[in-house]
């Protein structure tokens, strides 16, 4: 039986998990001054500086419609893969590292999968009383977003 291990972090109080094997890394949010990027989706934060590389931070609070929140001592980017790039997502704070058994997960509820821009949601892990809402990193950047990055990549290395 397949096992799937998640790194998982809290956003506004709930928590979500990413597949380990797409995070390259994680941040100290307050290392890192988010450079704004004007006329570009508000989903994009701005960029950061990571060691002489431009990174493209994403607000998943925006993405969720949540409500914006300054970013706290406890703030992470978690970066992920994303094609050719990595990207940072911000967190509120990165809480466990689990292992499930792929049948002991469950699959997002068809109602959020069918909804316009929800396809990143992957399923619903459950860890004794905690349920853990799985993210799919391929899937969380809508195409958009990708082209808008993409673009503003190529921008900056011209």
């Amino acid at each position: 039986m397949a096992t799937i291990q998640l790194v998982v972090f809290e956003i506004d109080e709930s928590e979500y998990g990413i597949d380990a094997l797409a995070v390259n890394g994680i941040l100290r949010s307050k290392k890192f001054k988010v450079q704004k990027l004007p006329g570009i989706s508000n989903v994009i934060e701005g960029m950061i500086n990571l060691r002489g590389h431009v990174n493209y931070i994403y607000n998943l609070r925006t993405k969720f419609g949540l409500k914006k929140a300054e970013l706290a001592d406890e703030s992470k980017f978690v970066m992920i893969n994303v094609g050719s790039q990595v990207v940072g997502c911000i967190v509120d704070e990165v809480t466990d590292i689990v292992k499930f058994d792929e049948a002991d997960l469950q699959p997002a509820p068809s109602l959020s999968t069918n909804q316009k821009g929800m396809s990143y949601l992957k399923g619903i892990g459950k860890v004794e009383d905690r349920m853990i809402i799985i993210l799919d990193p391929v899937e969380l950047l809508s195409t958009e977003e990708t082209v808008e990055i993409d673009l503003a990549f190529k921008a900056l290395n011209n």
